[in-house]
């Protein structure tokens, strides 16, 4: 059998690491490029940003998006769990009370003599 706390923790242990060493990568690259740059994005202008601003201004905004899209999905999960476990519910009374019915049924029987 397998153990899935264990399993879940060294997944979460992964999913750190690899953030983390992410998050690493990111700075030295914004660190390398220190330069200030022209930003122009649709009707927007902006003058002398530097690199490292807009890098890690980038990397905030597309974390913030992971984030938010994680939640949705953990809601979708949880609402699609409750309503599973109602059925089972539904699903368990129904089997009861067909097996009253059945033993009823059974009880009401005369015996042969």
């Amino acid at each position: 059998m397998v153990n899935r706390k264990g399993g879940i923790a060294i997944k979460a242990q992964l999913y750190l690491t690899l953030g983390i060493l992410f998050a690493l990568i990111i700075a030295i690259f914004a660190i390398q490029n220190t330069e200030r740059v022209d930003i122009c994005f649709l009707i927007w202008q902006v003058r002398e940003v530097s690199k490292v601003l807009i890098i890690l201004v980038s990397a905030a905004t597309g974390a913030l998006i992971m984030f938010f899209l994680g939640l949705m999905w953990q809601y979708k999960k949880v609402k699609r769990i409750r309503q599973l476990e109602a059925e089972i519910k539904q699903l368990k009374k129904t089997a009861e009370a067909q097996e009253e019915n059945s033993l009823l049924a059974n009880s009401n029987r005369c015996a042969p003599l």
